[in-house]
C-alpha cells in the first residue's frame, strides 16, 4: 500500500501547482504496532519538503510583487538572484529571490532593492525563536538543544547550546529595553496592551544570590525577585540581577507594578523580610510611602526554637524560681498569640521579664545547664533584635487575615525557588556573567507569567494569533 503526501498552490480556487512531496509505503495487511502512521524520521522528512515549498512560493510571490515601480509601474532591472538561509521550526530552507534595480523615475542614484530586506525577514523564524526562547529559559542550554534536536526537523545536525543561548539573551535584551528604553521600544507606536488599574497591591520581595564568573572580582551576584499581588488575586513576577552595569532597580520594580495596574491611587503593600532596602525600592518606585508588613513567618521561624526550648529550661530551673517555671511552661506560648493580634508591647515585655531573670542562672548552674540557657537568652536576644530594627511594620496579622490580606512573603520565596534556584541556584556548578544571569531572568518571568507569547505579539502583530482566518486552520 503506497500513500502520497502533495503540495497544492492556489489562487482564487485556480491551481498554480501542484507538487509531490513524498511517498510511503506500507504493507497491506500483517501491520505491526511500529508500521501504524509515520515514525517521528518520516514525519520530520514530511514536514521538511512542505516548509520549503511553502517558503520558496511566498518569496517568489514577494518577488514579483516588487518587480514592478511603485510609482510609474515599470518594470525594474533584475541585478541578480541571490539565495539566503532561512531557519524555521520545520527545517532549515535555501530560499532564493531577485533583487532589482531601483527605477529611476524618481530621480536619484540607482540602488539595489532585495524583497526579503524591506520584509525585515531574520534568518530565523518568529516560531523558532519563540521555542528557543521558551525552552532555553526553563532548563539548561545544552538540554533544551537536544530536546529540540530530537523532536523537531530543525536540521540534520541537530541545535547548538550556543544558538539556543545567544536567542534567548537576545529576547532578552529586548525585555530589559522594553523597561529601560520604553521610547525607543515603543517606536514608531505603541503595541502595549492597555492594563486595568488595581486598587490594592501586595507586593513581596526578597534577596538572594547566584554563582558568578568573577569578572566584576565578585563571587556572587545578589539577586532581587519577588511577586505581586492584585485586588486579592495572584500576578505576575519580576527579578533583576543588581550588580547589572545597566539594571535600574527602580525602574524595573515600577515597571513591574505597572504591568499590574499601579496609580496613584493605589494602595500598596510590601512583604518583606525586615530588609530596609527592599522597602525603600519599593517606595521609590512607587514615589509614595507604601504600608510595610513585617513577614510572619520569619517571626515565628525565630519564636520557633524559643517555644521549643522552654519546657527544656523549665526543668532546669525547676523549684528555684517559680515563677520563671510557672513562665516557660505556660505562658511563654502566649507570646505568639500576642503578637499574632497585634499585642507588641504586651509580647516584648514576657520576653524581656524571662531574659533579665534567666540571667542568674548562669553562674549557680552546671556548664552544660549554664550553656543550654545561654543558647536560650541567645534566641531570644535575636528575637528582640530582629522586632526592635523592624517595629514600624508591626502589623494585625489576626486583622489581616480576616480582611483576606496576605501577612507572608511565601509568594517571595516561590518566587526564589522557581525563578532562581531551579535553573541557576548555588546546588549547580555553573558560574554566570552579570548580564547573563540578568537577561535570562528577564526572560524567565515573562515565561511562567505566560506572557511571552504577548510580548512576542508586541513586537510581531500577527504572531500566533487567536483568532485565526478560515484560511490558516489546517483542514480536516
Amino acid at each position: 500500500m503506497e500513500f502520497r503526501i502533495w503540495v497544492e498552490t492556489r489562487l482564487d480556487d485556480r491551481i498554480l501547482e501542484r507538487e509531490l512531496v513524498t511517498r510511503v509505503e506500507r504493507p497491506a495487511c500483517g501491520i505491526g504496532p511500529e508500521e501504524i502512521g509515520l515514525t517521528l524520521e518520516e514525519g520530520k522528512a514530511v514536514l521538511r519538503k512542505v516548509q520549503a515549498r511553502i517558503v520558496q512560493t511566498q518569496a517568489d510571490i514577494l518577488s514579483a510583487v516588487h518587480r514592478g515601480c511603485c510609482h510609474c509601474g515599470r518594470n525594474q532591472r533584475v541585478e541578480d538572484l541571490r539565495t539566503r538561509t532561512f531557519r524555521t521550526v520545520f527545517g532549515t530552507v535555501p530560499v532564493s529571490c531577485r533583487r532589482y534595480l531601483r527605477c529611476k523615475c524618481q530621480g536619484g542614484i540607482r540602488a539595489t532593492i532585495w524583497p526579503l530586506h524591506r520584509q525585515q525577514l531574520s534568518g530565523t523564524s518568529p516560531e523558532l525563536q519563540y521555542l528557543y526562547t521558551s525552552w532555553g529559559s526553563k532548563v539548561s542550554y545544552r538540554r533544551a538543544a537536544a530536546v529540540l534536536g530530537e523532536l523537531l526537523p530543525i536540521c540534520d545536525r541537530g541545535v547548538s547550546h550556543a544558538t539556543l543561548r545567544r536567542h534567548t539573551l537576545a529576547i532578552g535584551g529586548r525585555l530589559d529595553m522594553r523597561v529601560t528604553e520604553p521610547d525607543e521600544y515603543d517606536w514608531p507606536e505603541p503595541r502595549r496592551e492597555p492594563v486595568t488599574p488595581a486598587q490594592n497591591l501586595s507586593v513581596a520581595i526578597d534577596g538572594t544570590y547566584v554563582r558568578a564568573d568573577r569578572a566584576m572580582g565578585l563571587v556572587e551576584y545578589h539577586v532581587v525577585a519577588g511577586r505581586i499581588e492584585r485586588d486579592g488575586r495572584l500576578g505576575g513576577y519580576f527579578a533583576w540581577v543588581a550588580r547589572h552595569p545597566m539594571c535600574d532597580a527602580a525602574a524595573f520594580m515600577k515597571a513591574a507594578l505597572e504591568d499590574h495596574g499601579l496609580t496613584q491611587t493605589s494602595r500598596v503593600r510590601v512583604l518583606a523580610d525586615g530588609a530596609d532596602s527592599l522597602t525603600n525600592l519599593v517606595n521609590a518606585a512607587t514615589e509614595k510611602t507604601t504600608h510595610r508588613v513585617l513577614d510572619w513567618f520569619h517571626i515565628s521561624m525565630r519564636l520557633r526554637p524559643i517555644e521549643q526550648m522552654s519546657p527544656g529550661i523549665a526543668s532546669i530551673v525547676g523549684d528555684a524560681d517559680p515563677i520563671l517555671t510557672e513562665l516557660l511552661r505556660e505562658k511563654i506560648h502566649w507570646v505568639r498569640f500576642q503578637m499574632w493580634n497585634g499585642k507588641w508591647q504586651a509580647a516584648l515585655d514576657r520576653l524581656g521579664a524571662i531574659y533579665r531573670i534567666t540571667k542568674k542562672f548562669l553562674i549557680t548552674l552546671s556548664i552544660t545547664d549554664a550553656e543550654r540557657i545561654g543558647r536560650f537568652r541567645k534566641h531570644m536576644l535575636d528575637l528582640r533584635d530582629y522586632l526592635c530594627r523592624n517595629q514600624v511594620a508591626f502589623r494585625n496579622y489576626s486583622q489581616d487575615r480576616r480582611k483576606g490580606l496576605r501577612i507572608s512573603s511565601a509568594l517571595a520565596e516561590s518566587a526564589m525557588s522557581h525563578l532562581v534556584n531551579a535553573r541557576m541556584g548555588k546546588r549547580q556548578s555553573i558560574r554566570w556573567s552579570a548580564e547573563g544571569a540578568h537577561l535570562l531572568l528577564q526572560v524567565r518571568f515573562a515565561v511562567f507569567d505566560n506572557r511571552l507569547e504577548m510580548y512576542f505579539r508586541e513586537w510581531l502583530p500577527q504572531f500566533r494569533p487567536s483568532n485565526l482566518s478560515p484560511l490558516c486552520r489546517p483542514q480536516l
